[in-house]
């Protein structure tokens, strides 16, 4: 055993820094939820961007499971009580590992991370209001997320990130909440609010 000064920096090699991103892609696994698979991912994601930005994103799909991950780690970074299990299917329909670099690719999930909270305030907004007339349900969120969310009408190829957020912001303007009755709430699912 060698003995190191306090502070020194022990060099890594390429075959451990390899064994350590497979541990941590495997801690991401085991992550009992999604904020915390989310979190995992966008660690693992910053350090990939501070060992080389230039490498493409997608090499390292292994590691990072899925896009929309990435993503929902921005969010939950930004607002650590945000409740991602509504946006995860869309997001995961939407986003695919790119051949850009790693640089390029963080600035975009950043970007749509973005889209994602804006989105979020306004749907919080309506949540507050559904409550308000005595509606109470831990799947509200994503009630009213399935409700603005077109994707469920589209077969097929889905149009952009950008343009489903757009129309879903537009339609989150218009909800009506006096139109929802309380037995419409009696068929929704999905992840409770978190």
């Amino acid at each position: 055993m060698v003995a190191r000064r306090p502070g020194s920096v022990v060099p890594v090699s390429a075959v451990d820094r390899e064994i350590a991103w497979q541990i941590l892609a495997l801690n991401t696994e085991k992550a009992h939820n999604l904020k915390e698979r989310s979190l995992e991912v966008i660690r693992i994601y910053r350090g990939l961007v501070e060992e080389d930005a230039s490498l493409p994103e997608s090499k390292f799909s292994f590691y990072l499971d899925e896009p929309a991950l990435v993503t929902l780690g921005v969010c939950y970074e930004r607002m650590p009580r945000f409740g991602g299990g509504a946006y995860h299917s869309i997001l995961r329909r939407l986003e695919t590992f790119s051949d850009d670099p790693l640089r390029t690719t963080l600035k975009m999930h950043e970007k749509r991370a973005a889209m994602v909270l804006d989105l979020e305030e306004r749907v919080a907004v309506v949540v507050k209001r559904l409550k308000e007339r005595g509606l109470i349900s831990p799947y509200l969120r994503s009630f009213v997320v399935a409700r603005i969310n077109p994707l469920r009408w589209i077969a097929g190829d889905p149009p952009p990130l950008e343009e489903v957020f757009k129309t879903m912001r537009e339609r989150i303007a218009k909800f009506n909440v006096d139109k929802i009755r309380p037995q419409d709430l009696a068929g929704a699912a999905g992840p409770p609010d978190e």
